[in-house]
């Protein structure tokens, strides 16, 4: 059979190509024997089950080169090579490696502003590891790195290594200089012609900035500056702004920075029509009310997603959850957006489940009553937030986090998750304050016991100036229902400004109860007290200036066989009858404590409170208001020595500035009125402002200083009889006796600025109070003189303790008796807004 010529051809080319391979084959001789040399620490079988160069294979330069990249891929050489010998029957093939020295340590040298620990995470180098130059170079720019993070752009990092003998373990130590902060000196807007440079520059971290805020630059806020830059423009109307360029040039030699920052501002756009499709459940103008701009208003990126986020409410407050709102914009007349809102509304979500998760210690029933939002209902979104405030409002979570888990149906789950935080209180220790000076504590106060909700509390205190014991218990849902039930046991004996000694011994009953009316943020309370009290221990100096000496005052003065009058002269002082007083003998001003001659003396008192608080915590509250009235009615129809009532207002208003500052304000009224006379109050329920120990805080001042005073003047008189039949005489009285008698009246006004250092745990605050008390109300009007202090603290939270504070205030008026300012230390427990 005959080929063309052209397969014939084909054929030859075929069989020399074989041959030549067959050839070749034979003279590549192959390896016979194969070892490794040079290993310290890696296996030979390591290696060779490596390489790709096998026993009996014919060693080809690419199997060699292979074999060189996949070792050198291991991470743990720092050389490779491949050499061979001829032997009989083929090669002795050598793998010749030099291993990396394993790092036996990692130190730092003169780094003072990052840490070691810190490097050391950051590098992420663990000992018994190979190091290659390459991975010391890059871990040397990561310190570089991490340094220009913090603003230190003119650090220099220098890696050394020391090897042991032998080269098989090196310590590697980074020798850094940190120099200072580079500063931001200038930045420069490149490209803006609508909006001024300080419009932009003023919302940047990075900038030259005031006298105690920091121009440092820093790296890890330049990204979120650009981002601010951009959205400035949005709110102004700029949609297609962004940043083109940016760049940065540092003056080594002053270690000043210029940032560079080109900009493409685009046209200007303003809101146009607004239009909503396929909206059945909410109408057209419902929603056009939660928009938050208006036609013909410049376009405002903030306001737009503002109203977005309030259409996605509306519905959400009727349950709709799966609600899609697609917003679609169009441009007319080249800077007019015409807006449409095409609505998926679905269908409302039922809440099927609520699941409390993270409550180790509170009993879920606890936490289930505060809830607004429960099974069976459809979801709202106000109850929800409500649910959550309440929870909250108990002061035993640190955090509640409401999680709505959706179904296949459409419904939803809700899981609270809860972080609790440390209720029980255990004190054991000492304090002092400038009235009851060192007093020694022993307490427990479990607000949660037994995690069903109670309030537990006994405290006993024990000093030179006070005294006591208390045992309180409360019950805050009385058989399942919002109402609490608590009582209180006391006894209290009490040092009062080194002058005389209260004791005061009583019990109580309380109920209260939660409103639904006018709104569900209302409370009332009532309470029963009975206690009886007692003044005694008086100070000899307390003596003398609440009495005068009538016999030895008229006698000196020459008025020999004289006889009192037995009635109350001009000034109001009683002249005693002779008869009931023996010579030398001090005579009680009318309404000093000196009339109830140690005796102990019956309160019956019965309170009412109507109370409203929507606040949004319980403590250091951002938002919400806090309005309180109290009545009481001491003695009367009610029985017992002392008589009178006792009103008090109280208002207090908590308003969000921006980021996490707060304003909280609060003034404070009270007011007693005694039908019987002023000998019938209680001097512990008059009012007593001053420092932070009583009923009215105002810092700057000592504790209960500000109150107001009983001072005999030069000019009283005093009748009295020479001769019993004739008409009677008189005489005048010496003055400068002061004592002080507390209020029946008082104003009290606190303004506090609260920054959260590390929320709901450690709080700086500045401060301004302002208050005074007042005997009579005609004073109010002819005296009004609040006493003001300025100053600044800070409240922690201790675990265990509770929130305890340290302020210093600083007076603005003089007080009597001290005409010298000066800033004043205080120590608290609690808030100054309760």
């Amino acid at each position: 059979m005959r080929l063309g010529a052209g397969k014939a051809l084909l054929l030859v080319c075929l069989t020399l190509f074989v041959l030549c391979a067959a050839a070749t084959a034979q003279e590549s001789p192959r390896v016979v024997k194969l070892d490794v040399i040079g290993n310290r620490i890696a296996t030979p079988s390591l290696i060779l089950g490596v390489a790709a160069i096998d026993l009996g294979s014919p060693l080809t330069p690419t199997a060699v080169q292979e074999s060189i990249h996949r070792l050198y891929s291991l991470g743990i050489f720092r050389d490779v090579r491949v050499d061979a010998e001829e032997i009989t029957g083929g090669l002795h093939v050598f793998i010749v490696v030099s291993e990396l020295p394993k790092l036996a340590g990692l130190d730092f040298e003169g780094n003072d502003k990052i840490s070691d620990d810190d490097l050391r995470e950051k590098l992420n180098l663990g000992v018994g590891g190979y190091i290659s130059p390459y991975l010391v170079y890059q871990k040397n720019e990561e310190i570089l790195d991490r340094y220009a993070n913090k603003g230190y752009f003119q650090a220099e990092v220098t890696p050394e290594l020391d090897y042991n003998a032998d080269s098989t373990e090196a310590t590697l130590t980074y020798r850094i200089k940190e120099r200072s902060k580079v500063k931001v000196e200038h930045v420069e807007i490149i490209g803006n012609e609508r909006v001024e440079d300080g419009d932009l520059v003023g919302k940047m971290r990075n900038r030259k900035r005031g006298f105690l805020r920091s121009s440092d630059f820093a790296q890890d806020k330049f990204e979120e500056d650009l981002e601010k830059i951009v959205e400035e423009y949005n709110k102004r109307g700029f949609i297609d702004a962004y940043v083109v360029d940016d760049s940065m040039s540092i003056d080594s030699v002053r270690n000043r920075m210029t940032i560079y920052i080109t900009v493409y501002e685009g046209p200007e756009y303003y809101f146009g029509n607004v239009t909503f499709a396929e909206n059945d459940v909410l109408p057209e103008k419902l929603l056009k009310d939660k928009l938050k701009f208006e036609e013909g208003e410049v376009f405002n990126g903030e306001v737009y997603q503002e109203s977005l986020f309030e259409l996605y409410t509306a519905y959400q407050e009727i349950g709709h959850l799966h609600v899609r709102i697609n917003d679609e914009r169009t441009t007319r007349s080249d800077s007019i957006l015409d807006i449409t809102y095409t609505i998926g509304e679905g269908l409302p979500s039922q809440i099927n489940m609520v699941r409390i998760v993270g409550n180790t210690r509170t009993k879920d029933h606890v936490i289930r009553r505060e809830m607004s939002l429960l099974p069976g209902m459809t979801f709202n979104r106000s109850l929800l937030i409500r649910s959550v405030r309440d929870v909250m409002a108990l002061n035993y979570f640190a955090n509640v986090e409401p999680v709505p888990l959706d179904l296949p149906n459409g419904d939803v789950d809700l899981e609270y998750r809860i972080e609790e935080k440390q209720t029980g209180q255990v004190s054991a220790g000492a304090g002092y304050n400038s009235q009851d000076k060192v007093v020694g504590t022993l307490g427990m106060g479990i607000p949660n016991f037994r995690g069903m909700g109670q309030s537990l509390s006994f405290n006993v205190e024990f000093g030179s100036n006070r005294n006591s014991f208390s045992l309180s218990f409360t019950e805050p849902w009385l058989f399942g229902r919002p109402t609490s039930l608590g009582t209180d046991l006391y006894s209290i004996n009490r040092r009062w400004y080194d002058e005389y000694t209260e004791a005061r011994q009583g019990g109580a009953i309380r109920l209260g109860r939660r409103l639904r009316w006018p709104d569900n943020y209302f409370r009332v309370y009532a309470a029963y007290r009975l206690e009886r009290t007692r003044y005694d221990d008086f100070d000899d100096s307390f003596v003398a200036q609440n009495s005068f000496n009538v016999y030895n005052y008229i006698e000196s003065n020459g008025f020999s066989g004289w006889q009192p009058r037995d009635s109350v002269a001009s000034d109001g002082m009683v002249v005693w009858n002779a008869d009931s007083l023996a010579v030398e003998q001090l005579g009680p001003y009318p309404g000093s404590i000196l009339e109830y001659n140690e005796e102990w003396n019956a309160a019956s008192r019965i309170s009412l409170t109507i109370l409203r608080d929507s606040r949004n915590l319980p403590e250091f509250a951002t938002k919400g208001s806090r309005l309180s009235y109290t009545f009481e009615q001491t003695g009367g129809p009610l029985g017992g020595y002392w008589e009178y009532q006792k009103h008090q207002l109280e208002v207090a208003k908590f308003i969000p500035l921006w980021g996490n500052l707060a304003i909280a304000a609060k003034t404070e009224f009270g007011a007693i009125r005694a039908p019987q006379g002023d000998n019938r109050i209680l001097l512990s329920d008059r009012f007593t402002p001053g420092g932070t120990a009583y009923d009215g805080i105002v810092r700057g001042y000592d504790d209960g200083e500000l109150t107001p005073d009983s001072t005999v003047s030069q000019g009283d008189t005093v009748y009295y009889y020479i001769d019993p039949s004739g008409s009677p005489d008189s005489t005048v009285l010496p003055g400068g006796f002061r004592t002080r008698v507390r209020g029946k009246y008082m104003w009290v006004t606190n303004i506090e600025l609260q920054f959260p250092v590390i929320p709901q745990q450690l709080y700086l605050l500045g401060f301004f109070d302002a208050g005074n008390a007042w005997l009579n109300h005609t004073d109010i009007n002819t005296r009004m003189k609040l006493y003001k202090s300025v100053g600044f603290g800070f409240r922690l939270l201790v675990p265990g303790i509770g929130t305890i504070g340290f302020d210093f205030g600083y007076p603005l008026d003089e007080f009597y008796g001290n005409d010298k300012q000066s800033w004043k230390p205080h120590f608290q427990v609690g808030t100054t807004f309760r």
